[in-house]
């Protein structure tokens, strides 16, 4: 009876278990707190610098029709749509930098910016103003006769 007490053989094997236990789940408690931002914050980065661009380039392009069917003596407007939200967000189009810069400026709520020429148009026409995506109408004017 006396040796069964005093065998440890045992022990070193619970104590095993029990350090790999913990490193395991210390392990994927780690890989469970990045997650997020590997597969999650990465790829949502990528879809709104995209979709800026993309939109940023669409109001490029109606600002380039616009001036390219302007007429001498009057007034021209045109509705657009947008996308209420990129990215699950929010967001604004400003263009007051237009005159000195010639870009449209669109920003996230979280900071994410992104920035698109407008083809050199705000040279001859001056282009300013802001738009959240969040409001229903969009429209661009151009009054000559000013």
């Amino acid at each position: 009876m006396r040796n069964l007490f005093k065998n440890e053989d045992a022990i070193s094997v619970t104590m095993e278990y029990i350090i790999f236990s913990m490193l395991f789940i210390t392990f994927f408690i780690l890989l469970y707190v990045s997650f997020g931002d590997i597969v999650m914050n990465g790829p949502k980065e990528t879809v709104i610098q995209n979709d800026f661009s993309d939109i940023g380039n669409m109001m490029s392009t109606l600002v380039t029709d616009m001036y390219l069917i302007l007429p001498e003596n009057g007034v021209i407007e045109s509705d657009y749509m947008i996308p209420a939200e990129v990215g699950g967000e929010a967001y604004t189009i400003n263009a007051n930098l237009a005159m000195t810069d010639q870009i449209f400026e669109l920003e996230s709520a979280s900071g994410e910016e992104t920035s698109v020429t407008i083809s050199g148009i705000a040279t001859t026409i001056p282009i300013n103003g802001t738009v959240s995506s969040s409001t229903i109408n969009h429209r661009i004017s151009y009054d000559s006769r000013k």
